[in-house]
């Protein structure tokens, strides 16, 4: 594939996921905020503009790692390389589902710990295939472990 077309692919993966979970979930609805409002949260939680601004650059970095493992040279890590990166954007969506559309806070933070998972298998695999793909996935590592931290409190409190 050519380049523009792999760049579509990578940013249209991440941001049309993030563009569904956002459709899928009523974080926005009044009653939805008023409910996470009202949540015993750690004070390590950041405030809600933090979220917006941090996952605008994972989402880039992950969307520019995508790219990177889609213009690799064709192999057997690479296809699962881009299988675990996909599995790790598409359940990205699955935790504002269950938190918000739902309120099941416990699936929340075991779809946390699996991403956790994912990531680190993700990471290692993007490794063999591109180090700098791989390298521009440990953002996003590092935020879900904080994040699973942040939501096991809530989980604990509420």
């Amino acid at each position: 594939m050519g380049r523009l077309v792999d760049a579509v692919i990578a940013a249209g993966t991440v941001f049309g996921v993030q563009y569904a979970a956002r459709e899928i979930s009523p974080a926005d609805d009044k009653a939805t905020r008023r409910w996470y409002e009202h949540l015993n949260k750690p004070h390590f939680n950041p405030r809600g503009p933090a979220y917006a601004v941090i996952w605008t650059m994972l989402d880039g970095l992950l969307a520019w790692s995508g790219y990177r493992l889609l213009r690799a040279e064709k192999s057997c890590a690479r296809t699962t390389a881009l299988t675990l990166w996909a599995l790790c954007v598409a359940g990205v969506a699955g935790f504002p589902f269950f938190v918000f559309r739902k309120r099941q806070l416990g699936t929340g933070l075991a779809i946390c710990l699996g991403l956790i998972m994912m990531s680190g298998a993700s990471i290692r695999t993007a490794h063999k295939v591109d180090c700098k793909a791989a390298a521009m996935q440990v953002p996003f590592f590092v935020w879900l472990i904080f994040a699973t931290c942040i939501h096991e409190q809530i989980w604990r409190r509420n």
